[in-house]
């Protein structure tokens, strides 16, 4: 496994798919949804993370899912991102922000909420270049912080 300081995420920007969309919009391929989005800072930040996980990791993109909609407090959420394995159980949620956000409690605490409804064993967060991997104890209301992303590395 890789350490999670050793991620070099811009060096895998060549591998984006962009363009622009029929109003001039910018976007870029998304090799999971398999459609191009709108190419905001944290989408960016998102597929960088997606290529990761396909190209660095071959994990399947079947996998792998985006942007799904879930009830926190009553409240429609949308999580970033879930890998699953291959019995489908979801081992690591994902919480992605723009460059520009600082991974603070606040972004902690929202990928938490989320957990509660989810009970998925890892989360990662990240802005594309600070990361953050680590389990949630919801009985300590706390996190295991991790060095790594343990999670498998599929045969070809």
């Amino acid at each position: 496994m890789i350490s999670l300081n050793q991620i070099d995420l811009l060096s895998l920007q060549q591998h984006l798919k962009h363009t622009k969309d029929a109003s001039g919009i910018a976007v870029v391929f998304d090799p999971v949804r398999r459609k191009n989005v709108r190419a905001t800072p944290e989408e960016i930040v998102r597929q960088l993370w997606i290529i990761y996980f396909l190209e660095k990791l071959n994990l399947n993109p079947k996998l792998i899912s985006v942007e799904r909609a879930l009830e926190v407090h009553g409240m429609k959420r949308r999580f970033d991102l879930v890998i699953f394995d291959k019995s489908t159980e979801p081992i690591l949620l994902a919480e992605f922000k723009a460059p520009s956000i600082l991974l603070n409690q606040m972004v902690f605490d929202q990928i938490a909420q989320y957990n509660m409804q989810m009970q998925v064993p890892l989360a990662l967060v990240s802005n594309g270049s600070s990361h953050y991997c680590f389990r949630i104890d919801d009985e300590k209301r706390g996190f295991e912080f991790l060095d790594e992303i343990p999670i498998y590395s599929p045969s070809p």
